[in-house]
């Protein structure tokens, strides 16, 4: 059987980058090699280089989003207080497109965020595993990671 080794992004701004998904999304840096950082949550490798050579195109997001990123958090209120409150906007789309969400009143377990360069993240509480996937040990049921 294959096996996932890792995700990686170009990013336009690396230091911006690193900054969410480190210090918004909780994810661990575990190596750094100049233009490039990996960031785990202990079972998956996410790689986000700094993009280099001509302008990075913009990425094409909204209700198209051509790519997206899951992540799980064990509390997803304070992932949407914490994102909020270093500049971004928590939101759900839908039918009518992106509408913002306030962190303090979530109707559900889960937002959207993009990232710096305008990668949509879709984070939610995790409860469940994904099809084919197994939460950590200390992630079953409670949310708690």
């Amino acid at each position: 059987m294959s096996v996932l080794i890792h995700v990686g992004v170009r990013a336009s701004d690396l230091s911006k980058s690193i900054r969410f998904w480190r210090d918004g999304l909780g994810l661990k840096v575990v190596g750094e090699r100049g233009v490039r950082y990996d960031l785990s949550d202990g079972y998956h490798n996410f790689a986000v280089f700094q993009h280099q050579g001509d302008d990075r195109p913009e990425h094409v997001s909204g209700m198209l989003d051509y790519l997206h990123i899951g992540v799980g958090v064990p509390d997803v209120a304070e992932a949407a207080r914490r994102l909020r409150d270093m500049g971004y906007t928590i939101f759900s789309d839908g039918l009518g497109g992106k509408t913002p969400l306030d962190p303090e009143n979530l109707e559900q377990p889960a937002f959207k965020v993009e990232d710096p360069d305008g990668i949509t993240i879709d984070v939610s509480e995790v409860t469940t595993a994904w099809p084919g996937t197994t939460l950590h040990p200390n992630q079953t049921g409670s949310g708690e990671g």
